[in-house]
């Protein structure tokens, strides 16, 4: 175990200090004639720690590479205001099928410490960060994609899980633009969610918060809008502009918008970002 939490934060502690919380360049097409790939690098804003009613501003690495069986490799971030990164390998060749996808995956979840705006939160005890292993399965036909994912802690940090569900639509593509709409949301368990949104003895510290344990369910459901413009076969320019609802449990959450809430139900991200193709 110890081996593969070594190996979980060296691939992914890079990537999750920076990566986007949505990443819809999924969409972005790539020739993927023996092997082809692209990697971008943007400047994202999004709020400081889940649930957050402040942003922060950070620069944002990812990157995707495909293998001429159909095979790829992917580097990004899960969905909704979540601060980790995400890297997912597809076993599933073109010849076994052209719309299924499936592999394993590897998250990296940022740590909340003192290093957030709010003055509450802040004098909470910190969350470590957390390395989640799971898997993901995907289908994808015409300009419709869908993408289901599970994700549970290994680094007995918050001892959960998670369930993400995602699907896009490609409402442009053309040799100069890709616009895509997405839709996503979670599911965690009250592990999961006591960890992040739940205040007791063990974490209120002295922030003044009162005591709250949710329970699990569906914490969130967002929009996304991406847009790519392809300057040639090497340089393009995106951007994704996304909102997230937090529900049931995590809305009430003090750290959110319940009781004496110090948060915000409504989050928003947005990224802008230049990728080369290669």
């Amino acid at each position: 175990m110890k081996s593969v939490l070594l190996f979980s934060a060296t691939a992914l502690a890079l990537s999750a200090v920076f990566t986007s919380s949505v990443m819809a360049y999924d969409d972005v097409t790539v020739d993927t004639t023996g092997g082809k790939g692209f990697v971008g690098i943007g400047v994202i804003a999004k709020p400081d720690y889940e649930g957050s009613d402040e942003n922060e501003t950070r620069v944002a690495p990812f990157g995707r590479y495909a293998w001429a069986s159909g095979r790829y490799v992917n580097l990004g971030g899960t969905g909704g205001s979540e601060n980790a990164g995400r890297l997912s390998l597809n076993l599933i060749t073109t010849d076994s099928s052209e719309n299924w996808t499936f592999g394993p995956l590897l998250q990296y979840r940022l740590k909340r410490d003192d290093d957030v705006d709010n003055q509450q939160v802040k004098r909470m005890k910190e969350v470590d960060a957390a390395t989640e292993l799971g898997a993901f399965v995907g289908f994808r036909t015409g300009p419709w994609s869908t993408e289901l994912s599970f994700a549970g802690d290994v680094s007995d940090e918050h001892d959960g899980y998670l369930v993400y569900l995602k699907g896009a639509y490609k409402l442009m593509q053309t040799s100069k633009v890709m616009v895509s709409l997405g839709v996503d949301t979670s599911w965690a368990d009250s592990s999961y969610m006591e960890t992040y949104f739940g205040v007791d003895n063990k974490n209120v510290g002295n922030s003044g918060l009162p005591f709250y344990k949710p329970d699990s369910g569906f914490k969130d459901i967002g929009l996304s809008l991406t847009g790519v413009y392809y300057f040639n076969k090497t340089w393009a320019v995106g951007g994704v502009a996304s909102y997230t609802r937090m529900l049931n449990d995590a809305e009430d959450s003090p750290l959110v918008e319940g009781n004496q809430g110090v948060g915000d139900k409504n989050q928003l991200s947005g990224v802008v970002a230049v990728l080369y193709s290669f």
